[in-house]
């Protein structure tokens, strides 16, 4: 039986429009009532999970920072809060910023930074430029020395593969995945939406056989192996399809709606 639903928020609950359908929305309802706990767990830091809550109209738990931030609702208890600190290794992460002029957003415990050229914050998705927008700043190096709950890269497929191995090489400490086309976000090792998802389920009593959960990126993938469980929107990736046990319809397509009936009607 199912107990916690955990679901991703961008490409899979938001639609194309960054909207949840009514009938999305109704089905978040319904599983509710039937007693099931509604987890979202997001990739966004958490002035983007706000903006998502609002968008939502509900106040639910939440994994967001990319598994690095646990809170049970707006002012619920935090339960985790998994940073990261080390300046030597991070160095490297900016010299590539500046050397190719990319974008970088720190979400720190007490700050919200966003690093980068004006041409590139014009083509953030609106989630990420509505956080960034009052959070800009021109000293990276002094402002992104504090303990952060993730880093997120923003820069164009090729050169996020470039920045791959000069992550493996130079950050041993930090654990990294692609959270999109253009995004690739970094947090301490260890810390992952898997991760977070089990540290949750432990503390609030709900077996691997219990949770179901759907996504559709590569961040997504370690929750979607963890849930007894598991769907991958038809919008994902195929190596996000390969993870799942079962294809949803797209976020266009009601497709958490379509997998929450799947759920109830077992």
């Amino acid at each position: 039986m199912i107990r916690l639903l955990a679901i991703d928020l961008d490409g899979t609950l938001f639609n194309s429009q960054q909207q949840v359908s009514p009938a999305d929305r109704r089905a978040l309802d319904s599983a509710q009532q039937a007693g099931i706990t509604l987890l979202l767990v997001t990739g966004r830091g958490r002035p983007g999970l706000e903006i998502g809550l609002n968008k939502l109209g509900m106040d639910l738990p939440h994994i967001c920072s990319a598994g690095a931030f646990i809170r049970q609702g707006r002012q619920g208890q935090v339960l985790s809060a998994r940073t990261f600190q080390h300046k030597e290794e991070f160095q490297y992460v900016l010299e590539f910023v500046h050397t190719y002029e990319l974008g970088l957003v720190a979400d720190g415990l007490n700050a919200y930074h966003w690093f980068g050229p004006d041409a590139l914050f014009q083509t953030l998705d609106s989630p990420v430029a509505d956080a960034a927008l009052q959070a800009r700043t021109f000293q990276p190096e002094r402002d992104f020395d504090q303990p952060l709950l993730k880093a997120t890269l923003v820069a164009p497929p090729a050169l996020l593969a470039q920045a791959a191995p000069i992550l493996t090489r130079h950050c041993p400490s930090l654990h990294y995945t692609l959270a999109g086309q253009r995004y690739m976000d970094m947090t301490a090792l260890g810390v992952d939406k898997g991760s977070a998802l089990a540290l949750y389920a432990e503390k609030m009593g709900f077996s691997a056989a219990e949770i179901a959960a759907i996504g559709d990126e590569m961040i997504d993938i370690p929750m979607l192996q963890l849930a007894g469980i598991s769907a991958a929107m038809s919008n994902a990736r195929p190596e996000v399809k390969a993870a799942a046990g079962m294809i949803a319809p797209s976020h266009d397509e009601d497709g958490v709606a379509w997998f929450i009936d799947q759920i109830l009607n077992r």
